[in-house]
């Protein structure tokens, strides 16, 4: 518990100085890390399982997907131009593939790189939501405290389900791979999700966008909190076929940036879905 403390702390320590110094470039640069140490990270762990993941390529396609979410103009070329990037990056890998491995080893290659691929994909839901905002005529600050707020909302949910399962916990809800969650923690995690949601959008209602009001904060935040899961479930699968107890080393009593971005992967997305269509 106190080297994750620490860990923690030391995470939030770098996350305040790139935000402090760098701004929303600072924001994007710590997305781009984190998106491509978890790509890495979720690499290795395909590898234990016995795919050949062509990880230099899938991770070079990684870095192009999300520089192309960042540096183009405009909410809708963005993500227009992640999905013309994510069609040359699988067919840069099925050629790669084709040409360097057996037929055999190629529909594992394919598969475990264009897999891994997604990984930066996803994160380029967050990048995007600077161009939305920017679009709409928000802050650079409104950015972040709307990106920070999703975060904590989705964290929330692990620190809820893990005090309420453990003291409350019965009712296993996944239990060929991920024996100690239940349905009482699921709940819990979400009720907290949804409180810390809505306490934080009262303290910090000006910097965040006005549509969001105490209604959708709450739809909002229990998507969050159950998407979290969803992610948190995927890993719990990968690790258990690896037969690792963590995806890495880097971040001790946590274990690597995948233990520690597994939620978001699936949530944030679903959350700068929201926010595009319901919101701003």
């Amino acid at each position: 518990m106190i080297k994750r403390t620490i860990s923690s702390t030391l995470i939030l320590v770098i996350i305040s100085l790139a935000i402090y110094f760098f701004g929303v470039g600072g924001c994007v640069w710590l997305i781009f890390l984190a998106g491509l140490l978890t790509q890495w990270e979720f690499y290795k762990l395909l590898r234990k399982i016995g795919q050949r993941p062509l990880i230099a390529t899938g991770i070079l396609c990684g870095t192009l997907l999300m520089f192309g979410s960042f540096y183009v103009d405009g909410p809708t070329s963005a993500m227009s131009s992640c999905a013309e990037l994510l069609c040359l990056s699988m067919i840069i890998v099925v050629v790669q593939a084709l040409l360097s491995h057996s037929i055999e080893t190629s529909k594992d290659c394919i598969m475990s790189t264009i897999v891994g691929i997604l990984v930066p994909f996803l994160c380029c839901f967050p990048i995007s939501l600077y161009h939305e905002m920017s679009y709409h005529h928000l802050s650079n600050s409104r950015y972040i405290c709307t990106l920070f707020w999703m975060i904590l909302v989705t964290k929330c949910c692990d620190i809820g389900g893990m005090f309420i399962g453990k003291r409350f916990g019965k009712r296993k809800l996944a239990i060929n791979f991920s024996p100690k969650k239940t349905v009482e923690g699921l709940w819990g995690g979400v009720l907290f999700s949804n409180c810390i949601g809505i306490i934080s959008l009262f303290f910090c209602r000006r910097w965040l966008p006005d549509k969001l009001g105490f209604g959708k904060a709450i739809i909002l935040s229990t998507f969050l909190a159950i998407f979290s899961l969803v992610g948190d479930l995927v890993e719990s699968v990968v690790k258990r076929l690896a037969n690792e107890k963590d995806s890495g080393f880097i971040l001790p009593g946590i274990g690597g940036i995948f233990d520690l971005t597994d939620s978001l992967l699936f949530s944030i997305p679903l959350g700068v879905l929201y926010l595009k269509y319901f919101i701003l």
